[in-house]
């Protein structure tokens, strides 16, 4: 029955590009499909029910939301598809992930100096943790969501943009952009999409480009390190 099933891209992020499911078949009429995405040991994670598929070529996408409408957790998955009431059979896999590193070229840590929680003047502490990179390297959304600020802050932040994420109570701050992207508050923006360029400004002028990364949740900042080498390792 099934001809050629493609699932793309084999990486899929959280986010970002609804993933594209294509399944071609060959019946003498048309069916009653049903396709499934599923973890490796079998859970489904969503499913479909495609009432008299013609026969050829079936499209579908999936924006990453389990059946209860839930997002999905980072892992490999398959998709599986076959007629109702009979066997599914494989057609294709990939990966989900929720998030991507926010530098997108060579990229070091600042050291001692750019950890969350070290001192900083006037009684306050570091509430993210500093990456630097070349000037103008790529920053981009490590988890899509809605930009809640774009502003330049010229005391601290410089070029400052926020995002809360997609389905999270979470906010990203990305501070010192040498230039904020077309992005507007209130807009959506992607996983991966570009938000500036590493850049110097507000107080990261005397001491030169460096991305400030910061991750709010309901009890405040938090230190970020643990994700960003997490993400680091894959992307």
């Amino acid at each position: 029955m099934l001809q050629r099933a493609a699932v793309g891209p084999r990486l899929a992020l959280a986010g970002g590009r609804p993933l594209a499911i294509r399944l071609r078949f060959r019946a003498s009429a048309a069916l009653d499909l049903k396709v499934h995405v599923r973890t490796p040991g079998g859970k489904v994670m969503r499913r479909w029910r495609i009432r008299s598929a013609a026969p050829g070529l079936v499209r579908l996408t999936w924006d990453g939301l389990t059946t209860r409408r839930r997002m999905a957790p980072d892992g490999r998955y398959r998709v599986a598809v076959g007629p109702v009431g009979g066997r599914l059979g494989r057609a294709g896999s990939f990966t989900w992930r929720g998030h991507v590193y926010p530098v997108r070229g060579p990229h070091w840590f600042r050291g001692q100096v750019g950890l969350f929680g070290v001192p900083r003047n006037g009684g306050r502490t570091h509430e993210g943790f500093d990456i630097n990179a070349a000037c103008r390297t790529p920053v981009v959304a490590a988890r899509g969501g809605v930009v809640k600020v774009r502003r330049y802050d010229p005391v601290l932040y410089g070029n400052l943009m926020i995002v809360r994420g997609l389905r999270e109570r979470r906010d990203y701050w990305y501070a010192h952009l040498g230039s904020p992207g077309r992005a507007r508050a209130g807009a959506r923006v992607r996983t991966g999409q570009v938000l500036g360029g590493v850049g110097a400004t507000g107080n990261a002028r005397s001491v030169g480009c460096h991305l400030h990364f910061e991750m709010r949740g309901p009890g405040g900042p938090f230190d970020p390190l643990p994700q960003l080498v997490m993400w680091d390792r894959w992307s």
